[in-house]
C-alpha cells in the first residue's frame, strides 16, 4: 500500500468514527501528494458538508467534478450541496445524472419525483413516482405525493385514491392524509370517513400534529354536513394543537414591518437600465385569490407562471444578515441592484426555455418586499389582491399550512398580520402611489369582465379571449384553490364565515372592524 493509499485509508476510517478534524488533516496529506485525487477531494467535502460548512464543501466537489464530472461520490455531494441551498434545477440535473451513471436507483427516481415537483415538472414528479410504485417502492410518501400531483391537474378523483392507500400505508399518519382529502375542497368525506376521523381524534397514538390535522379535516366533513357547532369545535382544537407547536413570532414581524416603514427608495434606481423582463407580482394574504389572479394572467400568451418564488424573500434575509435589510435596501449601490437583478431574473427562467416577456412570481408574503422589489424593478406590475377581512380571516383559521403563516393558527395572530400588513401596504402607496394595482377579490368575482379587463390593462397586456375563460386552462396549480380556478367563478367565497357567527362572535367583530379599514385604505 502506496503512503497515498495510508493516508487516504486513515482518513476515511476517522471519518467514518466521526473524528471530522483527524480525518480532514489525513485527506490533505493526500491533497498535498496529489491535488488532483478524486477520493481525498470527495472524501473533504463530505466533511465539510457534515460540519455545515457548506461552502468549503462546495468548493472542493466542484474540484473534484473537474477531474471526473460523473463520479457518483461527487454528484451525491454537489446534490447535497443543492438540496441545502434549495436550488431545486441544479438537484434536477445531478440527479438526471446519477440516473444516467447508475441506473434507476429507487431512491433516486423517489428523491427526482420530489425535485420535480418543486421545480413544476409536474409530468417527470408523475413517471418518477408512478416508476416508484410499478417497481414497490416501499415508501408511503410516493402514494401521497401522487395524490398531490393530481390535486394540482385537477382531477379530484384521482388525488382522492391515491390518498386513502397513502393512509392504509401510513397508519400512524392519516392526519396528513385526511387533511389532503380535505384540502381537495371538492372531496365529500363520506359517512364512514366522518365516522374514522372521530376515532382518530381520541386516538392517543397519534403525534399531536397528526391530531391537529384530524382535526382540520373534522371541520370540512362537518362543513358538508351542516353542522356547524361541531365544525367550529374541530376548528378551535385544531388551532389550540397548532398554536402551541408553531408559535407566532408576533414580535420578530412587527419589527420588520416598523423598520419596513421606514425606507426610503435608492437613489441609484433611475440610473438602471430597464430590465428586459417585466415581473408581475401577485401579493396579499393567502386564501385571498391570489391563485385566482395567477390562473387569468398565466392564459395569457405573453405571460409565464412560475411559483410562489422565495427568491424576495432570501434577498432580504441576505442583506438582513449583511448590515439590516432596511439599512441594506435604503442603500444599494446600482452594481449591486444589478446582480441582486440578475440573479433574480436567472432563477426565474430556469422555469421556461423560452423566456417570457411578463414572469409571474405569485408569492403572497412579498407584500412586505415591495421596496425591494420597486428597487430592483421599477417597471414591476404588482397586483394586491384583497379579500373580506372576515372570510379571509376565517380561511385561513380553517387552512393548514406546511410551512411558514404561524400567524394563522390564533385570531390574536391573524388580527395583527392583518393590521401590518394594512400598515405595510399604506407605506408602499405613499412611496409608490398609483404604481399598485389593488383588485378587490368580491368585485372580481361578481364583475369579472370588467374586473379582468382592469388587470390586463394594468399590466399593459392586450385582451385575450382565454384569460377570461381561464378555468378551461389545464396548467397545473399548485395551491390549495387548485380545484376552485378550474371552475367560472360563482358567489360561493363570498359570505362563507356568515355561518360561524353564533359561534365565534367576538372574534368575527374584530375581524369585522379591520375589513372596513381595510375597504376604505384600499378602495376608498
Amino acid at each position: 500500500m502506496s503512503i497515498i493509499e495510508q493516508y487516504l485509508s486513515q482518513a476515511e476510517a476517522l471519518f467514518q468514527s466521526k473524528n471530522y478534524s483527524s480525518a480532514r488533516m489525513y485527506a490533505r496529506k493526500v491533497i498535498k501528494r496529489d491535488d488532483k485525487h478524486l477520493g481525498a477531494l470527495s472524501l473533504l467535502g463530505q466533511i465539510h458538508l457534515q460540519q455545515q460548512q457548506y461552502n468549503e464543501a462546495e468548493n472542493y466537489f466542484a474540484t473534484a467534478a473537474a477531474v471526473d464530472p460523473n463520479a457518483v461520490p461527487v454528484l451525491i455531494g454537489l446534490l447535497a450541496i443543492a438540496e441545502v441551498k434549495q436550488d431545486f434545477f441544479l438537484a434536477k440535473t445531478y440527479l438526471l445524472q446519477l440516473i444516467n451513471t447508475q441506473g434507476n436507483v429507487e431512491a433516486y427516481q423517489y428523491k427526482l419525483g420530489l425535485v420535480a415537483t418543486k421545480v413544476g415538472d409536474m409530468a417527470l414528479a408523475e413517471q418518477c413516482f408512478e416508476w416508484c410504485v410499478a417497481n414497490d417502492f416501499s415508501e408511503p410518501a410516493v402514494q401521497l405525493n401522487l395524490g398531490h400531483i393530481y390535486k394540482a391537474k385537477g382531477d379530484t378523483e384521482k388525488a382522492a385514491n391515491f390518498y386513502h392507500q397513502y393512509n392504509q400505508l401510513s397508519p400512524k399518519q392519516v392526519g396528513v392524509g385526511y387533511w389532503s382529502l380535505a384540502d381537495l375542497k371538492q372531496y365529500r368525506f363520506s359517512t364512514d370517513d366522518l365516522t374514522l376521523l372521530q376515532g382518530f381524534a381520541t386516538d392517543e397514538s397519534l403525534s399531536k400534529q397528526n391530531q391537529a390535522l384530524v382535526y382540520f379535516a373534522l371541520c370540512k366533513a362537518y362543513e358538508q354536513t351542516q353542522q356547524i357547532d361541531k365544525a367550529s369545535e374541530s376548528m378551535l382544537l385544531a388551532n389550540q394543537i397548532m398554536t402551541l407547536h408553531r408559535p407566532f413570532q408576533q414580535a420578530q414581524f412587527a419589527n420588520i414591518v416598523l423598520s419596513l416603514l421606514g425606507h426610503t427608495p435608492s437613489p441609484h434606481i433611475d440610473s438602471l437600465p430597464t430590465a428586459s423582463q417585466t415581473p408581475i407580482f401577485i401579493v396579499g394574504m393567502p386564501r385571498s385569490g391570489t391563485t385566482l389572479v395567477e390562473q387569468i394572467l398565466a392564459c395569457h400568451t405573453d405571460v409565464g407562471a412560475t411559483d410562489e418564488l422565495p427568491f424576495m424573500e432570501r434577498f432580504a434575509l441576505q442583506m438582513d444578515m449583511s448590515g439590516g435589510y432596511n439599512a441594506r435596501l435604503s442603500q444599494l449601490s446600482a452594481s449591486h441592484i444589478d446582480q441582486f437583478r440578475q440573479r433574480y431574473l436567472a432563477e426565474v427562467n430556469n422555469y421556461f426555455s423560452d423566456a417570457p416577456t411578463y414572469v409571474i412570481d405569485k408569492n403572497p408574503n412579498n407584500f412586505l418586499h415591495i421596496g425591494l422589489i420597486k428597487t430592483l424593478f421599477p417597471q414591476a406590475k404588482i397586483i394586491n389582491v384583497v379579500r373580506n377581512t372576515v372570510d379571509n380571516g376565517l380561511s385561513v383559521f380553517k387552512q393548514f399550512f406546511s410551512f411558514g403563516h404561524d400567524y394563522s393558527y390564533s385570531f390574536a395572530g391573524i388580527s395583527s398580520y392583518w393590521q401590518h400588513y394594512l400598515d405595510i401596504m399604506q407605506h408602499w402607496d405613499r412611496l409608490y402611489p398609483n404604481e399598485i394595482l389593488h383588485i378587490c377579490f368580491e368585485q372580481l368575482v361578481r364583475e369579472p369582465e370588467s374586473q379582468i379587463q382592469r388587470i390586463l390593462d394594468y399590466c399593459e397586456l392586450t385582451t385575450q379571449a382565454q384569460c377570461f375563460t381561464f378555468y378551461e386552462s389545464e396548467r397545473a396549480v399548485l395551491t390549495p384553490s387548485a380545484s376552485q380556478v378550474r371552475q367560472p367563478m360563482n358567489l360561493k367565497a363570498i359570505g362563507q364565515a356568515d355561518k360561524y357567527q353564533a359561534f365565534i362572535p367576538e372574534q368575527i367583530a374584530e375581524l369585522d372592524a379591520i375589513a372596513k379599514k381595510a375597504a376604505l385604505q384600499f378602495f376608498g
